[in-house]
């Protein structure tokens, strides 16, 4: 066997994780598990870790029944494979790779414990990890708890900033009424300054040296007038806007103070109220202790008598699962018969399939043999007939040879007599060609008369 990836349980750990994870395993399943109680075992994990139950593995196996011809004979295989194809979703991510149908129809106590340990670990991995997440919420809470905390902190260092610009802002507005009446002095001396540029502006007319000088003296009063007028107009628009804005966010300031105080003052009164709740609630405590200790005893007896009905469910439990043990038998059973006797009829079909073989087989050798038979025949012949041809060829061969031979001696004798004729035309054109020159000089030789 493999190594197992997980750790491999005892009895007393699998029946502690068992309780833990509210599981219904008992020792008894451990040391002699059955059929019915093991699928059991393993539908109750399906439906904790997967949320499948047995309704809708049935509901599967019923649709694809219906659409099967001969149902009564994959019934069971059908069953077990729907079974099988939930459960590896499960087994194959806990660490059982090896999951059969003998783990369900034979199940043994080891295998058991095996599968078990696999499924228990699982389970506790996934409770783990839902535990750190929820650890994680915690902490984000408490967390945001904190960024609450602090922004109450923030937000009362923003009402102590608020009450401080409140008092620059009247600082500044003393300011304001302290330099309007210079501001309007400036005013007056701009306006004395203009008269004079505009008197040096009417002499200058008359003459002509001083208007280049009273013109750039001009030039310049009229820039630094407007300069002037735009600080004025800058001045008294602020003069002019700022108080009432200023006022109303003032008041503003005062409604949130009013509301803030009147909050504070229903804090006062809630704190006295549950002072008051708190002393009756003291009270009624030690009024409870004593109901507590009434009921205590109460319980102890009714602890009694849930104990009773228990073992009376549990008999009625064990006799209800050996009522379907039997029933399960009995199918088990009815099943198995009617599996032989197909079986039995298959294994008649395929005697007769192996006979009818058997002869077309024995037919096949007799006519593979005569075949065999008429080739080595034909194979004589034909090794008869080749090696006749093979003579044949090494005559005709020979023959092509000594004509090969003959015709390349008459080659070489052409060839002599080629260089023998060449050289005779060779000679004759010198000769001739000699003729013809002296035939040439005799002509042009001039006769005598």
């Amino acid at each position: 066997m493999a190594q197992q990836a997980f750790p491999i349980l005892s009895v007393d750990e699998l029946l502690r994780d068992a309780a833990e994870l509210q599981c219904p395993l008992n020792r008894d399943d451990l040391m002699h598990p059955t059929p019915a109680r093991v699928q059991a075992i393993y539908e109750w994990f399906m439906w904790r870790l997967l949320g499948l139950n047995s309704e809708a593995i049935k509901n599967a196996v019923d649709e694809q029944l219906a659409v099967m011809e001969h149902p009564d004979m994959y019934i069971e295989a059908l069953k077990f494979g729907v079974f099988q194809l939930t459960f590896n979703q499960l087994l194959l991510p806990a660490g059982i790779v090896d999951f059969s149908f003998k783990d369900l129809s034979a199940p043994t106590a080891q295998r058991f414990s095996v599968v078990l340990s696999a499924l228990i670990n699982f389970a506790l991995f996934e409770l783990e990890h839902e535990q750190r997440i929820l650890e994680e919420l915690d902490k984000g809470i408490q967390d945001l708890e904190e960024q609450e905390q602090t922004m109450m902190q923030e937000t009362e260092q923003l009402r102590k900033t608020i009450e401080a610009d409140k008092e620059t802002r009247a600082e500044n507005k003393a300011k304001m009424d302290a330099g309007r009446g210079k501001m309007e002095q400036d005013l007056l001396h701009v306006q004395e300054v203009y008269n004079e540029a505009k008197k040096y502006h009417d002499e200058a007319q008359a003459r002509k040296e001083d208007i280049q000088r009273t013109n750039g003296r001009m030039r310049e009063l009229n820039r630094e007038l407007d300069k002037l007028k735009l600080v004025v107009s800058d001045l008294q628009t602020q003069i002019v806007s700022s108080p009432d804005k200023l006022q109303g966010r003032i008041q503003d300031l005062h409604d949130q103070l009013r509301r803030q105080t009147e909050m504070f003052k229903e804090t006062e009164v809630k704190e006295r109220q549950t002072t008051s709740k708190i002393s009756a609630l003291n009270q009624y405590s030690q009024e409870l202790t004593s109901c507590v200790r009434l009921l205590e005893d109460w319980q102890n007896d009714v602890d009694r008598l849930r104990e009773l009905e228990s073992r009376l469910q549990q008999h009625q439990d064990d006799l209800q699962q050996l009522e379907a043990e039997q029933s399960d038998l009995q199918e088990n059973i009815r099943v198995g018969e009617r599996r032989i006797g197909m079986a039995q009829a298959e294994l008649l079909r395929a005697k007769d399939r192996m006979d009818r073989k058997k002869a077309e087989h024995i037919a096949r050798k007799q006519a593979l043999e005569d075949q065999h038979a008429e080739c080595v025949l034909r194979k004589r012949e034909y090794d008869d007939q080749a090696a006749k041809k093979n003579a044949e060829a090494q005559q005709v061969e020979q023959q092509i040879r000594d004509m090969h031979a003959a015709l390349q001696l008459e080659l070489d004798k052409g060839e002599k007599a080629f260089k023998r004729i060449k050289q005779q035309i060779t000679k004759y054109s010198i000769r001739l060609n000699q003729a013809l020159d002296s035939i040439n000089e005799h002509n042009a030789i001039e006769p005598d008369f």
